[in-house]
């Protein structure tokens, strides 16, 4: 999305109304700094008040997304356009979110490993207190970041069923006891009940 084209439209669309920053903030109830970060292309208008926005401007979600006047015969085409933009914007967003993921366990995973063999080092002078304190630290980074790795991967897209092609998000235990090749998983498909591997998919 275009925050330049869409600043400079809330912007003349205010100044039509005859509204200044301060009494389009007051009739949000939000602050004017808020629509001055919009004007500035700092960042869009939550959606939450987008709605509300574009009643007082007199202009379509879909008119405002696109930073622009859109006539009644190109509405449909803008619609559509936009839509799939947001969704590509989407994609784009969770990729980075398997991305972090994917950083987070190799990290995770590296710092227990490096406690474990200080550990396994220091317990072969005898007993050692150091060594159980490292050894529980490796533990209480692995463990947290393993399970918020999986709420990730989870959450994030879906599973598509490799026998009738439907996509599905499954609950966390699911995803937690499946068996598992990377991000394809052993679970059981809502749709024909089937159970086998399903790819994650973002879209």
């Amino acid at each position: 999305m275009d925050l330049i084209k869409i600043g400079s439209f809330i912007k003349s669309c205010r100044k039509n109304k005859s509204l200044t920053q301060e009494d389009l903030a007051e009739k949000l109830n939000i602050s004017f700094k808020t629509v001055s970060k919009w004007e500035c292309s700092k960042g869009l208008p939550d959606v939450s008040i987008m709605l509300e926005l574009c009643n007082l401007l007199e202009i379509s979600v879909n008119e405002l997304l696109n930073g622009e006047h859109i006539d009644s015969k190109n509405y449909m085409e803008k619609a559509d356009k936009k839509l799939l933009e947001i969704q590509e914007e989407k994609v784009r967003s969770e990729k980075r979110l398997l991305n972090a993921e994917i950083y987070v366990i190799a990290l995770s995973t590296l710092i227990f490993f490096v406690c474990t063999i200080f550990f396994g080092v220091l317990l072969e002078k005898g007993f050692n207190l150091y060594g159980w304190i490292l050894f529980g630290i490796g533990l209480l980074i692995f463990i947290p970041s393993l399970v918020f790795g999986l709420l990730i991967e989870q959450k994030v897209g879906y599973y598509k069923c490799p026998s009738c092609g439907h996509l599905f998000v499954p609950k966390f235990k699911h995803v937690l006891w499946a068996a598992h090749l990377g991000r394809t998983r052993k679970l059981k498909c809502p749709n024909c009940g089937k159970k086998s591997y399903c790819k994650k998919v973002l879209k």
